[in-house]
């Protein structure tokens, strides 16, 4: 192999020919073996023997055997290398690389680099790369952030003509989005290497437009200080009373129709704005705070709506319960203690009382408005009870007047709670003045010790905040409240988009795509993401789908036709290599190793690759290898067919000690959806076993006490309210129910930690519908199928699940067919290889026109919907099925398709749809001549 350092120094040569427009070779001429696969290079190199990956870990784009190959390998962070007979040439770095590994492969064990093959076929081939160009640091890595990664596409044509973008991490998502924000280089791939390069920087496209608000309208006494947002554009807004203008922090600036001109919409985590403390008011004797605002989602803690305060940081007083200690006080003497006297007591952390200096006026986790003001040398606050509903407008106010000591919260102008402390002056304070996101906090209601603090905004809108140097009255309100002449439609209306997750295009067809899914607007301006993030699996003949979303970290999910979501849950261990709590694929918040690829996709089945690493939600990865990098990964295969069923092939990279969980029965929620209303309380689970004894078990009153019966169960139905339910099969040596973590809010636990959210918490109960939740119900343990200890450690199992409308004979026979298949007996043009658990299909090797061969299906071991793999077709062209002596059209019962393999050669996949109790005969044939 060619020194890489040598590679880059041709490269710097074939640069400088590029642009002096001296071309060193000739175009290419079309081959019949053009398109893109996955495989995995093997050139020799130290580290690949210790590399954690798959045989799907690089990608190859054939442009004829004699012409030559374009190559993203793990070995230089996937740049990719022009090889042919002549030599070897990686295209040029657009942004620079630097982090933890050598030179020339500075991601070393590509725990941020990642190649998808987008599209492969006769017109054209497109590889994406994403990598996060610059990192330091060991475990967890430094500098990471969703702002800095970039995106480049790599478009090859029969001709050798190459398009190649490069799109670099912005901070404002409307400057990612901009089509004009991308490097473009063209070039043309030659006998002796990569020629006529040509590449257009980057450009921006114009402003937009304002958009249109409500008409302003005139409230009452002036004030002092006062936002109305009626900009309507652009990333910054004005104070009325000086006329100054302050920076809109976050990722984007998104602007609403308000209840006067426009508001303002946050995003729940970073959007706030940030006045100087000299500019902000100055009130001491008497103060009247008031805003209009719309809640998206409850405030994960206490969060200003605005607030002139020192931020003095939280103190824990107390805290009880299961796993009582927080991180950091393992040390404490009574740690044992602890431990050992409540270890079933709900854990809870108990703050001391703030001693804070200035002012504070917002919204609680529950939804209530909230005055905080230091007075007399204390700290007060007041707390409304009432709630405040979503998707609702509001007009909230707080006063407070000096001279009687009078603290009062309005709620639309009608009283929602008073007190009265020690009259006195307000003691301000010098900080700046924030709008929208306070202090780091930790978020209320955690379940265990591992929830840190983070900084969080108001998710919701806000429209005409003022701040008054007086206490007005409740008069004074009432009447600034009437003068926005808001009708009931208005106030519950406002323009917000609706949070339902998603789930695809409903494409009615079979097959997997390359999707990116919309969520709602402000959660998307999160993510810096290009075309083809995310992958959903629809089918035909059922409404399921297989959806795998960076929303959920990539997380398979199962969606009936009522939009309930299910999940087998994954890999997970904890504590290891310095992790704090659960190092998970849940924990990749942000999505910044997690990742999945469609490795095959043809009308008989669709392969899909989901890759993570374990780790916590501070980003430390679970049993490091100092010398080699490499800590625990995952590789889940699954292979999903158009039945709807899919068999997955868990495949754990991990020298640690093998404690791992491997699967958890999960019930995902979007927003508005309880789990009572998703899953029957009534019936709830079913067990199954091989003879068909079953047992149902109820969550009526909470989980039940266990799930032992029937004895060697094999199934497990989930009752979901809808006709299609999630249906796990597997040989289950053991299953628990999760019966632990129930609060009053429903029979199930529930958490919303996860999904969506973007916190550094590994637990934290649901106490509303407010935001996308999950409840889990069970656990199921099954046998390692394969394990390796050697140098690169593994352990491997296989399940087998969908979203099935399926009855217990039904579920029997499909769950037999796989764990007993039948037997194949090949008779002509084949040989056999056997049957493969992992995929669910044969394996058989061509050796001629037409193959006939018999399965030996029984009682016992039935046919349910078979499939194929025939190595060696070597052919696009199709065949003609025979099923016990009738022939079979091609179509909904009667699938096929040709991919190519990881050795580049043509593979026939089968599959068809039949039943039988009796022997199969089969025989498939075409008029080719083979090799």
């Amino acid at each position: 192999m060619m020194n890489r350092t040598w590679s880059f120094k041709i490269l710097s040569i074939f640069i400088i020919l590029a642009m002096t427009s001296m071309s060193y070779g000739e175009a290419l001429t079309a081959s019949k073996e053009f398109g893109g696969y996955y495989t995995k290079v093997n050139s020799g190199e130290e580290f690949e023997k210790y590399s954690r990956t798959g045989d799907y870990a690089d990608i190859i784009v054939d442009l004829g055997s004699e012409n030559g190959k374009f190559v993203f390998w793990r070995g230089s962070s996937y740049l990719p290398y022009w090889e042919t007979s002549a030599g070897k040439w990686f295209v040029e770095e657009l942004i620079p690389r630097k982090g933890d590994g050598p030179e020339g492969r500075p991601d070393k064990v590509n725990t941020y680099s990642r190649i998808a093959l987008i599209e492969s076929n006769a017109e054209q081939t497109v590889v994406h790369w994403r990598y996060l160009p610059e990192f330091s640091g060991l475990n967890p890595h430094l500098g990471v952030d969703q702002t800095k990664f970039v995106d480049e596409y790599f478009i090859f044509k029969p001709n050798g003509e190459v398009t190649r973008t490069c799109k670099k991490g912005t901070e404002r998502i409307d400057a990612w989005r901009d089509s004009l924000n991308k490097i473009t280089q063209t070039f043309h791939l030659t006998a002796n290497g990569i020629a006529d390069v040509n590449t257009t920087e980057a450009n921006r496209s114009d402003p937009t437009d304002a958009i249109p608000g409500r008409p302003r309208k005139a409230a009452g006494h002036a004030p002092v200080f006062a936002f109305s947002f009626d900009e309507g554009r652009g990333n910054a807004t004005k104070e009325n009373s000086s006329g100054d203008q302050y920076d809109i922090k976050g990722h984007k600036s998104l602007w609403r129709k308000g209840v006067s001109g426009t508001a303002l919409q946050l995003d729940g985590y970073n959007s706030m704005i940030q006045i100087p403390g000299e500019k902000g008011p100055k009130p001491t004797t008497a103060i009247t705070l008031e805003a209009w605002v719309v809640i998206g989602a409850y405030p994960w803690s206490d969060v200003p709506i605005i607030q002139q305060a020192d931020d003095v940081p939280e103190e824990i007083s107390e805290v009880s319960g299961y796993e009582a200690l927080l991180i950091g006080e393992e040390g404490r003497d009574d740690y044992e203690q602890v431990e050992e006297e409540t270890p079933e007591a709900t854990f809870k952390v108990t703050f001391k009382k703030e001693n804070d200096t200035g002012y504070f006026f917002g919204l609680n986790g529950y939804g209530n408005p909230v005055l905080k003001l230091r007075v007399g040398g204390v700290w007060q606050e007041l707390y409304s009870d009432v709630h405040l509903e979503r998707r609702t407008w509001y007009h909230v106010a707080a006063s407070f007047d000096g001279a009687t000591g009078e603290m009062k919260l309005y709620v639309d102008g009608e009283p929602a709670g008073e007190k009265t402390v020690a009259p006195g002056s307000i003691e301000l304070s010098a900080k700046d003045v924030k709008i929208g996101q306070g202090k780091t906090r930790r978020p209320m209601n955690p379940v265990r010790r591992h929830t840190f603090q983070d900084y969080y905004s108001i998710d919701g809108l806000l429209d005409e905040i003022r701040v008054h140097d007086v206490a007005l009255s409740g008069e004074e309100i009432s009447g600034i409240v009437a003068a926005y002449d808001l009708s009931d439609g208005e106030k519950s209306s406002p323009q917000m988009d609706t949070r339902v997750l998603p789930d695809g295009e409903d494409r009615g067809e079979f097959g997997a795509y390359y999707s990116h899914l919309k969520f709602y607007d402000v959660w998307d301006n999160l993510w810096r993401f290009s075309g083809h993030p995310d992958v959903v699996v629809e089918f035909d003949e059922s409404p399921a789908k297989f959806v795998f979303w960076r929303g959920v970290g990539y997380i398979p999910m199962m969606v009936n036709e009522n939009g309930q979501w299910y999940s087998n849950e994954f890999n997970e261990t904890w504590n290891r290599s310095g992790g704090q709590g659960c190092q998970e694929p849940m924990s990749d918040k942000e999505s910044y190793t997690n990742h999945v690829r469609i490795i095959e996709n043809t009308p008989a089945r669709t392969v899909v690759h989901w890759r993570y690493p374990l780790v916590d939600v501070l980003h430390v990865l679970a049993n490091v290898d100092e010398d080699q990098g490499w800590g625990d990964w995952s590789d889940w295969y699954y292979y999903i067919y158009p039945d709807g069923v899919a068999v997955k092939l868990q495949h754990l990279w991990t020298h640690g000690e093998r404690d791992h969980e491997w699967q958890e029965s999960m019930a995902i929620f979007g927003p508005d959806q309880h789990p009572e209303q998703i899953i029957e309380t009534e019936g709830a689970l079913t067990m199954i076993n091989m003879k068909g004894k079953s047992k149902t078990y109820d969550w009526v009153n909470g989980p039940p006490d266990g799930i032992e019966e029937p004895s060697k169960r094999i199934i497990q139905h989930i009752n979901y309210k809808a006709e299609y339910d999630p249906v796990t099969i597997g040989k289950f040596v053991e299953t628990n129910v999760y019966g632990g973590e129930i609060t009053p809010y429903a029979v199930f636990p529930t958490w919303n930690h996860w999904p969506v959210s973007q916190m550094p918490s590994d637990g934290r109960y649901a106490s509303f519908p407010d935001r996308t939740a999950h409840s889990s119900l069970s656990h199921v343990f099954y046998e390692p199928y394969a394990e390796d200890h050697g140098i690169t450690p593994y352990e491997q199992k296989i399940l087998m699940e969908g979203m099935l409308k399926a009855d217990k004979a039904e579920m029997l026979d499909l769950a037999k067919s796989w764990m007993k298949a039948p037997a194949i007996k090949s008779e002509v043009g084949c040989i056999n290889r056997g049957y493969d658990e992992t995929q669910r299909a044969y394996m058989l090797r061509s050796k001629d026109k037409t193959m006939s061969f018999k399965l030996k299906a029984s009682k016992k071991s039935p046919v349910v919907n078979p499939a194929f793999v025939i190595k060696n077709w070597n052919s696009d062209e199709e065949v003609d099925l025979t099923l016990n002596g009738k022939d079979v059209q091609k179509g909904k019962d009667f699938r096929q398709g040709v991919i190519r393999d990881t050795d580049g050669s043509k593979t026939l996949i089968v599959w068809i749809k039949t039943t039988s109790k009796r022997p199969v005969q089969i025989k498939l044939s075409t008029s080719r001549n083979f090799k």
